[in-house]
């Protein structure tokens, strides 16, 4: 080769030098920049994980606390005392700090940030309403849930039950008495469940005797939490001498009977407090006490896991109905009802 030309290969090579060395520390910051990135990625998400684990624990310490104060309660009326009553106040301020810290994780979670529908938020809502956490919500959950919503959609019951709660008072009643009582007012839709709230309906009979009145008790239970039974007992008819038929003493004794389990078996959750409610004292009672006595190990979401395959189809049903009911009621015409939230005057307390 001539001189020209070994300059040339010369000059060649050494631009080849200096581009490898420049797509050398290019690739090299690229492979670097993709492990860091990776690098915060996987601590995000440990840190989000870290984050969900506390505020999953600090919400099952707070369903404890509910069912302390229940207990406390249930105490302090039986005895009564005014030391009993300041209990009760401290633990109060205690659970209303705590839910604030809870409501911070959430925040920072950004649960209800993400792309969410109205209807999957009222969903979320309406689970931690009723005592279980929603970040420890299967999947599943809320399509079965809409699978529900559509079911009261595709009837004029919902409509129907609705407007006689509505015109006859019962919605504020039964709203007041379960509040009182330190529980969801949304325990309003149980009873649109059990009857259409209807107080003078009678169920089938049963080797208990017939269920009546708006909250269906059968006479057992009805008796046990101060409801007088009548003479007419036996048939499936209206009573005038029957307490359960007069659904004002009929929702006391409900608000009782409620009470009574979600401080109890049901450690707080207002969704096993149903299926307890429809399935029998003497049935799901027995499952439940089979499991841990704390609310982390005994909720809605892990009974279900355990025990799905025992829960008659009946009791599955009769819980999502009422859940969906009450996801509707936060805001009937988003779902197409043409009425407002039967609940909304709790919204000017």
């Amino acid at each position: 080769a001539g001189e020209r030309t070994m300059m040339i290969r010369k000059a060649f090579t050494h631009v080849q030098k200096k581009q490898k060395r420049k797509y050398g520390w290019v690739v090299g910051g690229l492979v670097f920049l993709l492990v860091g990135v990776g690098g915060f990625a996987w601590y995000r998400d440990s840190q989000v994980r870290k984050q969900t684990a506390m505020a999953q624990e600090l919400f099952y310490s707070m369903k404890s606390m509910d069912v302390d104060i229940a207990n406390v309660e249930r105490l302090v009326a039986e005895t009564g005392g005014a030391s009993g009553a300041e209990q009760i106040r401290k633990f109060r301020e205690r659970r209303m700090q705590m839910e604030g810290q809870y409501d911070k994780f959430l925040s920072g979670l950004k649960i209800y940030d993400k792309k969410l529908s109205e209807e999957d938020r009222l969903i979320l809502r309406m689970a931690r309403v009723f005592g279980e956490c929603e970040l420890a919500a299967p999947p599943e959950f809320m399509t079965e849930v809409k699978s529900y919503i559509a079911k009261w959609q595709s009837s004029s019951r919902y409509k129907m039950a609705v407007e006689r709660a509505v015109s006859n008072g019962y919605n504020v009643r039964i709203a007041k008495e379960f509040l009182d009582r330190g529980l969801p007012p949304q325990f309003f839709y149980l009873a649109m469940q059990e009857s259409n709230f209807d107080p003078f309906i009678s169920g089938p009979m049963t080797y208990m005797g017939h269920a009546k009145g708006m909250w269906q008790f059968i006479p057992e239970t009805g008796e046990k939490y101060g409801l007088k039974t009548g003479p007419l007992f036996e048939l499936p008819r209206p009573d005038p001498g029957d307490d359960r038929h007069n659904w004002e003493k009929a929702t006391v004794a409900a608000s009782k009977y409620i009470k009574d389990i979600y401080s109890t078996d049901a450690q707080a959750s207002g969704l096993l407090v149903m299926a307890s409610y429809n399935w029998g004292e003497h049935r799901i009672i027995k499952m439940l006490q089979t499991m841990p006595n704390n609310p982390k190990e005994r909720n809605f979401w892990q009974v279900l896991t355990k025990y799905k395959d025992k829960w008659p189809q009946e009791t599955y049903d009769y819980v999502y109905y009422i859940f969906s009911a009450a996801v509707i009621g936060e805001n009937p015409r988003l779902f197409g009802f043409q009425f407002d939230n039967p609940l909304a005057h709790l919204e000017k307390r």
